[in-house]
């Protein structure tokens, strides 16, 4: 509609709007022209805005091992010893963000009557059901507060009030147009139409239908005050809806339509050239020069980790004010997944200008339980499943203390626990002290070429973890661990093999890279593990030994089509009993054909190239991605080195359906390797593995 009334040269005094309204009229009136709008509007990415959880290579190394780990799952907060859940699916991290960006030219601006056009964004109080009109303060924070569709996205707090979409209470703010001085209006009535007596076929179609009666008698009374001066536009929007942000596109054309059919009423408030000029003199952003960042202040009142913040931004002061790196070092510490928003703005205080930056600890915390499935499934017998449970306690240290204790049942038993505490002026180090215990069962009949037995394994260890991270992509470490692994005999001949234990005490370091942008089907970014275990007898370890495993996984995207590429590799030395030294083989993308990790040998080698390509695509925020792919492999498996060599490397290759689903990734395939080997697979699990051995 925009477009149409500056192409009929019609000047605009004053803007009222809710929801969706609130974000055109926002920016138009802080100088933004309809075409800068919609160029804006078509090139955002809302399924990335309206997802919280930042992309994954801009969180910390930490939390892309836990998302490799939990792939997905389902998260709940314990609150006071209770269950707790969010107040809405979306918290708007992102979306706040974007519009704290669009709007960084009228950050001074705290009368919104002296924006270019005088404007007012309207809100709901969700606790007493009256009206918020903003008329001053934080423009985005303002606009954010007017858009939170309930039960899609979470309320905003704002000063006493607790606030959701304007258009609850008033959907057509016609009352607050006359009360800025309006005395010709030009009014926009959007919103879905109520539902036919066939499509009330769900108690939440009721509900729904409920709410929208309600709120459409409000937008009636409304529309009957206008005058034969003013002027209704209605778009015939049919189904879209407030919450169908992805679809502005579509609803620009379709407004820009419904104004054309009424360009003789449009008319009616045209100006001469004259006039009209010096309304677009007048439009224009307020003049804006990049600020020195002078101080950093984190408000302390909603969280428990201020210091973690304050650290990850103290860079800036001094700095020109960069948005980019600001939001990317927001987005690491949002990305640590204990915060329900990290809000920043710009402020002047005493002539300077620094950034004022308000995280809130996620209201369903401070504690959280997620549960995650593991699973692969080769239709012939063998399966492993995995059933995860995880308590993590967060904000145990202004700088991110936190303690988690991990469960495992199926066919791999698993329980751990582990404090960590960052330290340090910059919180980029951190130390961590852990046990874990850990049981499987064995066949050896991969290993030493014949069905000999079964066994079952276990290992417990304690250990001491220092790690060092410069940049989110990168951490070294140093850790040492004492233990014991055991190996029980289940089935076989006890005359020939018997029962092992071994005592282990080991050193090592570790070199970790992690770029990748998914743990489910990666488009960019490097993966890059180098890893190097001592077993040392003054340790107690019984037989001396040495471990070293590299890794590489990197991916890349042309169009629809993608590729990830792998190698990696297992070698011990000494200790050949040493279990905990083995790397193993085995699942889809791992040696195709053969079952999940049912080959283990002390000298392993990998190399790979998987493709795959999306083919399912629809105009909706909760589309399930579904890729086909395959796999070509390369890999081996040998008792000693010096058996290692290009001829015992075997030929392995795969077809897949995947899916990336909230559970996480989801694979249907069929895998093959040299030697007859072949295997049909379901699999809950990543492409990316790790090579941490038993």
């Amino acid at each position: 509609m925009l477009k149409v009334l500056e192409r009929e040269r019609v000047p605009i005094d004053c803007i009222v709007g809710t929801s969706m309204g609130a974000v055109v009229g926002g920016l138009y009136a802080s100088g933004y022209t309809a075409d800068e709008i919609e160029a804006v509007l078509d090139r955002i990415d809302w399924a990335e805005v309206l997802r919280d959880k930042p992309p994954r290579d801009e969180r910390s190394m930490r939390r892309k091992e836990d998302d490799l780990r939990l792939l997905g799952g389902v998260e709940v907060g314990l609150s006071n010893g209770k269950i707790a859940f969010p107040q809405g699916l979306i918290q708007g991290q992102k979306l706040e963000m974007l519009l704290r960006r669009l709007l960084l030219p009228t950050w001074q601006v705290r009368d919104f009557d002296h924006l270019p056009i005088p404007f007012r964004a309207i809100a709901t109080d969700i606790v007493s059901g009256e009206k918020v009109v903003f008329a001053q303060g934080d423009l985005a924070l303002a606009i954010r507060a007017s858009m939170s569709v309930p039960g899609v996205f979470a309320p905003v707090r704002y000063e006493d009030h607790l606030l959701v979409d304007g258009g609850v209470v008033d959907n057509v703010p016609i009352d607050e147009a006359r009360r800025l001085g309006a005395q010709r209006l030009i009014v926009s009535r959007v919103g879905s139409p109520l539902m036919t007596e066939a499509q009330l076929d769900s108690p939440l179609a009721i509900s729904h239908q409920m709410a929208s009666v309600l709120m459409q008698r409000e937008v009636l009374a409304q529309l009957a005050t206008l005058g034969s001066q003013d002027l209704l536009i209605t778009p015939p929007l049919g189904e879209m809806g407030s919450q169908d942000f992805n679809r502005s596109p579509q609803a620009v054309g379709v407004g820009e339509q419904a104004a054309q059919a009424e360009v003789a009423a449009v008319r009616r408030f045209q100006v001469d050239d004259i006039r009209y000029a010096a309304f677009q003199r007048q439009h224009r952003p307020p003049a804006y020069d990049v600020p020195i960042v002078a101080f950093i202040d984190v408000l302390r009142d909603k969280t428990r980790t201020a210091r973690y913040i304050e650290q990850r931004l103290q860079p800036e002061v001094g700095q020109p004010l960069a948005p980019d790196r600001v939001e990317q070092k927001v987005a690491t510490a949002y990305g640590e997944g204990r915060y329900q928003q990290v809000q920043w703005r710009l402020e002047e205080r005493d002539g300077q200008q620094g950034l004022v930056l308000a995280p809130q600890d996620k209201r369903w915390g401070p504690d959280f339980l997620h549960f995650a499935l593991r699973l692969s499934d080769d239709f012939d017998g063998s399966s492993n499943y995995q059933l995860i449970t995880e308590l993590t306690r967060t904000g145990l240290s202004e700088q991110g203390a936190e303690l988690k204790l991990r469960v495992g049942l199926g066919e791999v038993e698993e329980a751990f626990a582990e404090y960590y505490r960052p330290f340090g002026s910059s919180g980029r180090h951190a130390l961590s002290t852990y046990a874990k215990y850990r049981a499987t069962d064995l066949d050896l009949a991969l290993m030493r070429g014949g069905a000999l037995a079964e066994f079952r394994y276990s290992q417990w260890l304690g250990g001491l973890r220092w790690a060092y991270s410069p940049h989110p992509d990168w951490e070294i470490a140093l850790f040492g661990e004492r233990g014991r692994e055991r190996l029980r005999l289940d089935v076989g001949n006890p005359t020939e093999l018997g029962n092992y234990r071994a005592d282990m005490g080991s050193v090592g370091w570790q070199l970790r890279h992690d770029s990748i942008d998914s743990s489910a089907f990666p488009s960019r970014g490097q993966r890059v593990s180098l890893t190097r275990q001592h077993y040392l007898d003054a340790l107690g370890t019984d037989n001396s030994a040495a471990v070293t495993r590299v890794q590489w996984d990197g991916a890349w995207a042309h169009g629809h089509n993608r590729w990830l590429g792998g190698l990696r590799a297992s070698s011990a030395h000494g200790g050949d009993d040493l279990l905990a030294t083995y790397g193993f083989l085995g699942g889809l993308g791992n040696l195709s054909g053969y079952p999940e990790e049912s080959i283990f040998a002390p000298q392993t080698a990998l190399a790979r190239v998987v493709y795959y390509r999306r083919v399912a695509h629809a105009d909706s925020l909760l589309t399930i991605p579904l890729y086909v792919g395959g796999s070509v492999e390369w890999g081996g498996f040998w008792q000693r080195r010096e058996d290692v060599s290009l001829d015992g490397m075997q030929t392995a290759g795969s077809l897949f359906v995947g899916a990336d689903t909230f559970l996480g990734p989801v694979f249907l395939g069929y895998g093959r390797a040299q030697g007859g080997h072949d295997s049909f697979y379901l699999t809950f699990g990543s492409l990316l593995r790790t090579l941490d051995g038993f």
